[in-house]
Order: structure tokens, then C-alpha cells, then sequence
């Protein structure tokens, strides 16, 4: 092959490739670790943002095993000043005390994102709220629906964390 044919193919003289088709390759491997570069950069973005997920789920899955156990304790106060106080102490300062201690709680709680549910009687049973702990036979009230509240239901926010306790009517 002649120095003119080379020259026409894009080749130098002495066999080498030309400043162009270097140009050319450097641009498509340039492009290319740049693309890989920006792969790599998408991956880590989608690893912090999955590692910051999980740790997330974890501190709240924490919150709630600990809130689980905080939450029979404030349903046995709730009980004791809503169902089982004396009639002559109902108006002493001693009870007034301890129901403002039962109200903060309530709002601590609230703040943390837990709420009770209460008032469930007369409404249809959810058994994805309610837990149903007795039956009984009411004339007058629909199938499967509650009678009475045993313990109030808490939600760990919006979801479930402990289903009402209710008696479900059951016609015969």
C-alpha cells in the first residue's frame, strides 16, 4: 500500500493510526469511564438512601418494642381512673393529680406518634382493630357487632400496634 493510500484510510505513513482516529478513540473510552462513573455514583446514591431506610425502620421498630410495653401500663391507669374509682374520691385533689398525669402521658404519647382508639362500641368488628374476647347475644344489636370495650386499641402512627379488646355480639 502506497503513503497516498494510507493517507486515505486514515493511517500514517509509518503504520500508526491517525491523530483523529486517536481523537476518536479517546472520546468513545472517555465516554465510557464517564458512564461508568456515573453508574457507580447512581448505585451509591441508591445504597445510602436504602442504608438510611433500614436504619430508620430499625429505630422504629425499637420505638415500637419499647412503646409495646409502655402501653399496658397506661391502659391499666386509663381503666383505674375511667372504671374503677370510688365514687367517694372521684372528686378529691389526690385523683384530679393523677388524671393530669394520665393527660400528659396521653400527649407524650400522642408527640411520639402513638393514640389510643376508643368508643368502639356499636361498630362493626374489625379484626384488623379489634380482638375480640368474648361473645354475647344482644336483640336489638347487628351480627359482629361490639357490645362492649374491654381496653381501649393504640395505634403506632396509623398503624395497629394493639387491637380494642371488645365483646362482639353473635346472634344465635
Amino acid at each position: 500500500m502506497s503513503d497516498e493510500e494510507k493517507k486515505e484510510e486514515g493511517q500514517v505513513p509509518d503504520g500508526s493510526i491517525s491523530l483523529e482516529q486517536e481523537i476518536e478513540r479517546l472520546k468513545k473510552e472517555n465516554e465510557e469511564y464517564l458512564n461508568g462513573w456515573k453508574r457507580a455514583k447512581a448505585d451509591y446514591a441508591n445504597l445510602k438512601n436504602d442504608q438510611e431506610k433500614r436504619s430508620k425502620e430499625l429505630v422504629e421498630f425499637s420505638c415500637l418494642s419499647l412503646f409495646a410495653q409502655w402501653v399496658p401500663i397506661v391502659e391499666h391507669l386509663r381503666q383505674a381512673l375511667t372504671k374503677h374509682l370510688p365514687k367517694d374520691l372521684e372528686n378529691s385533689e389526690w385523683v384530679k393529680g393523677i388524671e393530669q398525669i394520665y393527660k400528659q402521658i396521653r400527649e407524650v404519647m400522642k408527640g411520639l406518634g402513638i393514640e389510643e382508639f376508643l368508643d368502639n362500641t356499636g361498630k362493626p368488628f374489625d379484626p384488623t382493630r379489634h380482638e375480640a374476647v368474648g361473645q354475647e347475644q344482644i336483640g336489638d344489636s347487628e351480627d359482629n357487632t361490639i357490645t362492649q370495650e374491654i381496653s381501649a386499641g393504640y395505634t403506632y402512627k396509623g398503624r395497629v400496634m394493639v387491637p380494642a379488646k371488645v365483646i362482639v355480639n353473635k346472634k344465635a
